[in-house]
C-alpha cells in the first residue's frame, strides 16, 4: 500500500513539474497528412502551407512522402515531384523553421538521405518497427555525420513491453538519437499506456522524448497531453488531424489544450485556427477520416498498411472484413503472416448478406420518392419540407426545378424528387398554368434559395410574367434546358462505351436527331438506325427499315442504343444482332425489354442522373449573377 501511494505521489509530482514547460509541436501535415491525399501534395502546396506554418511560429515542419524519403522510387505511391524539390520549397517558404523528413531503412537509402541533406534537410526521423529497432542504428550514425538532428521513431511501439522500450531507448540514444519517439501507429493506446512507455524511457536515457499518436479511438490528444506530463518535449500534430487511417492529433486542438494547461507552444491559437480554416478547410470538407474500420484497427492494434492483404483474404474466404482485421491485430500487432491470415480467415463465420437500410440522410417523405410523381399543392409542400430536412442532415441546399406542362392545364401540378446526392437535394414541380406556378413560388419562396426554370417545357410558358419573377427575385431563377442536358449525358455515355466498342457497329433503335447521330457516327466505325435516318447523315450511317433485313447487315454490332421501348419481337431481334459481349443502352427504364433478354448486359440511363455534377456550376452562375446586381447607391 505504501509503495503504491509513493508511486502515485511521484506521478503527481511529475505531472505538476510538466506545467509551465514548453513543448515543441512538430507539424507534419505535409508529410503524414499526405497519406489522406494519396501523397499528392505538390511543390506549390508545400511552399504555401510551409510558409503559413513558418509565419505562425512552427519551428519543426515535416514534409515529403508519407512513407518517407525514397518511397516513390520504392513503389509506395507516386508524388507530383521529388523529395528534394519539396524540401527546397519548404526551406524557401519557411527559412526560420527546421525542415525534416521521415525515413524508413530499406525503403529509403543512404544516398537519398545524403541527397536530402544536400538540399537543406535539417532533421530526419528514422522509423522502424519497435521489435527490430536495432536495424535503424547505423542510420543514426550516418545522420549525425551529415549534420542532421536524428530522431528515432519506434513504429508500433505497443509491439514491445514498456520495459523493453526503455532498454531500447537507452541503446538508441547511445547510438546517436537526439529524440526517442513513442509511436501509437494504430491509435490503440490509452494515457496510462503512454505513461508506462515514456516513463520507462525517461528512467533509462537523458535524450529528449517525443510522441506520435493516431485518433482511431479518439485518444490522440489525451495521449499527447500525458506524453508531455511524462517529459516529452516533441508532439506530432497535423491541421484538422489530417493523416493516415483515422488521422493524427489535430494541431489546432493540441494548441488549445496545451494553452489551457499552461504548457507553452509558441503558437497563437486563433492564428492557427484561421490558417486551418482558410488553407485546409476546403480540402477537409471532402474528407472523412473517422469510420468504423478505423475503430476496428484501433481496438486491435492493427496497422492500416496491412489492410489490402487482409481485405483480399476476407473476400476470398467470404468473411466480414472488420472481424478479420480485429482477429489479425490481436494475433500479431507488428507483422502480418499470410499463412496465419488464411488460417484465421478460414476459421471465422461466413459473412451474411447485407440488409438494405434507410439512411438518416435519405429523403423520406410519405408519397414522395424518386420516380414517383404526386399531384396537388400539398404534395409540393411535402416535397419541399422533406428536401429541407434532408438538406439539414447532408449539409446540402434545396433546389427546385420548375417545368411547364406540354399544353396548358389550369389545375395541373405534379411534384417529384429528382435526386438527393452531394451538395444538393433537387426536386421538380410540373405546372399547368401561371396561376399554379404563382402558388408554388409563394409557398416555397422562403425555403428554396434557387429555382431552375426549364426552357424545354411547354412553349406557352417560355417567358414568365414579370410579376412571377418578382415573387422570389429574378436572381434566384436560373434558366436550364433539360433536353440538352440529357443529350450531353447520352453523348458522354456513347463516348465512353466507344473506348471498348468503337471499332464495332452501333445500332440505334428509334429516331435520333442530326446532332446526336453525327456524334455517334464520329465515335463508332459504323452506325445503323432502326428508325428515321436524318438527312445529311454521314457515309458510315445506314437505315434498317425492318429487322427482316438483318441478314444484309454483317456489321458486328457491339452497342445497341434504345431510344424507345421495343416490342417483344424486336427485343429478340436486337439480342440476336448484338455480339455476345455487346451491351445495350436504354434511354430510360424499359422493364419489358429487360425481361425479354435476360442475361444481357444493360446500361440503363436515368434522365435524372443527367443532373449529377451540374449543380455546383449552376450555383456558381447564380452567385455570379447576384454579385453583378447594381447596388442601391449606384441606381440612385
Amino acid at each position: 500500500m505504501a509503495d503504491s501511494l509513493e508511486s502515485r505521489m511521484n506521478d503527481d509530482l511529475i505531472h505538476q513539474e510538466s506545467f509551465g514547460q514548453r513543448v515543441n509541436i512538430l507539424e507534419c501535415t505535409l508529410r503524414d497528412g499526405s497519406y489522406a491525399v494519396d501523397f499528392k501534395f505538390t511543390e506549390n502546396d508545400t511552399a504555401i502551407l510551409a510558409g503559413v506554418l513558418g509565419r505562425l511560429g512552427f519551428r519543426w515542419i515535416e514534409v515529403g512522402h508519407g512513407v518517407g524519403l525514397g518511397a516513390m522510387k520504392a513503389g509506395k505511391g507516386t508524388m507530383p515531384t521529388t523529395d528534394e524539390r519539396l524540401i527546397e520549397a519548404a526551406k524557401r517558404a519557411a527559412p526560420k523553421a527546421q525542415i525534416g523528413c521521415f525515413f524508413i531503412p530499406g525503403i529509403g537509402t543512404a544516398d537519398q538521405l545524403k541527397s536530402a541533406r544536400a538540399v537543406g534537410l535539417d532533421f530526419v526521423r528514422i522509423g522502424y518497427n519497435a521489435p527490430e529497432i536495432e536495424d535503424a542504428y547505423p542510420y543514426l550514425t550516418l545522420a549525425k555525420e551529415l549534420g542532421l538532428k536524428p530522431c528515432l521513431n519506434f513504429m508500433k511501439t505497443y509491439g514491445i513491453s514498456p520495459e523493453a522500450f526503455g532498454e531500447k531507448a537507452r541503446e538508441g540514444a547511445a547510438a546517436g538519437a537526439d529524440v526517442i519517439y513513442c509511436v501509437d501507429s494504430a491509435g490503440s493506446m490509452f494515457p496510462e499506456d503512454v505513461r508506462k512507455y515514456l516513463s520507462a524511457a525517461r528512467d533509462r536515457c537523458a535524450c529528449e522524448l517525443g510522441f506520435h499518436g493516431h485518433s482511431n479511438l479518439q485518444f490522440a490528444v489525451a495521449n499527447s497531453v500525458e506524453a508531455v506530463r511524462c517529459g516529452a518535449s516533441f508532439i506530432d500534430t497535423t491541421l484538422f488531424g489530417l493523416g493516415r487511417s483515422a488521422g493524427n492529433a489535430p494541431t489546432e486542438i493540441a494548441v488549445a489544450v496545451f494553452n489551457n494547461l499552461g504548457i507553452e507552444t509558441g503558437i497563437d491559437l486563433f492564428d492557427v485556427m484561421d490558417a486551418a480554416e482558410e488553407f485546409m478547410g476546403p480540402l477537409m470538407s471532402q474528407m472523412q477520416l473517422y469510420d468504423m474500420m478505423s475503430v476496428a484497427m484501433g481496438c486491435s492494434q492493427f496497422h492500416s498498411s496491412f489492410l489490402p492483404k487482409v481485405a483480399a483474404a476476407a473476400h476470398k474466404h467470404g468473411v466480414e472484413l472488420r472481424r478479420l482485421v480485429v482477429a489479425m491485430g490481436k494475433l500479431d500487432p507488428v507483422n502480418l503472416d499470410e499463412d496465419n491470415l488464411n488460417r484465421v480467415a478460414g476459421s471465422l463465420p461466413k459473412a451474411t448478406a447485407e440488409k438494405r437500410r434507410e439512411m438518416l440522410t435519405s429523403f423520406a417523405v410519405p408519397g414522395i420518392s424518386a420516380h414517383r410523381i404526386s399531384s396537388s399543392l400539398s404534395a409540393v409542400q411535402s416535397l419541399v419540407d422533406g428536401m429541407i430536412v434532408t438538406c439539414a442532415k447532408r449539409r446540402a441546399r434545396p433546389v427546385l426545378e420548375l417545368v411547364a406542362s406540354e399544353l396548358p392545364s389550369s389545375g395541373l401540378v405534379l411534384a417529384d424528387l429528382v435526386l438527393a446526392e452531394g451538395p444538393v437535394v433537387l426536386g421538380r414541380v410540373v405546372y399547368g398554368s401561371f396561376e399554379v406556378l404563382e402558388q408554388v413560388l409563394r409557398m416555397t419562396g422562403s425555403s428554396v434559395p434557387l429555382y431552375l426554370s426549364d426552357k424545354d417545357g411547354g412553349a406557352w410558358a417560355a417567358e414568365w410574367p414579370a410579376s412571377l419573377k418578382e415573387i422570389v427575385g429574378a436572381e434566384r431563377i436560373l434558366p436550364v434546358r433539360s433536353n440538352r442536358l440529357f443529350a450531353c449525358y447520352m453523348e458522354d455515355v456513347v463516348l465512353t462505351t466507344a473506348q471498348r466498342y468503337g471499332d464495332f457497329c452501333m445500332m440505334i433503335y428509334g429516331s435520333p436527331n442530326s446532332a446526336f447521330l453525327r456524334h455517334c457516327s464520329e465515335t463508332f466505325h459504323n452506325v445503323v438506325v432502326h428508325g428515321n435516318l436524318p438527312s445529311g447523315a454521314r457515309e458510315n450511317c445506314w437505315q434498317m427499315v425492318d429487322f427482316s433485313d438483318r441478314m444484309h447487315f454483317d456489321l458486328g454490332i457491339g452497342v445497341a442504343l434504345l431510344l424507345c421501348p421495343p416490342s417483344a419481337a424486336d427485343s429478340a431481334s436486337i439480342d440476336q444482332l448484338l455480339l455476345p459481349e455487346g451491351i445495350v443502352i436504354t434511354a430510360g427504364h424499359f422493364p419489358r425489354f429487360e425481361m425479354d433478354v435476360p442475361g444481357r448486359a444493360i446500361l440503363r440511363l436515368d434522365p435524372n442522373h443527367a443532373y449529377r455534377g451540374q449543380m455546383d456550376r449552376w450555383v456558381a452562375i447564380s452567385n455570379l449573377m447576384k454579385s453583378a446586381q447594381p447596388s442601391p447607391l449606384a441606381m440612385q
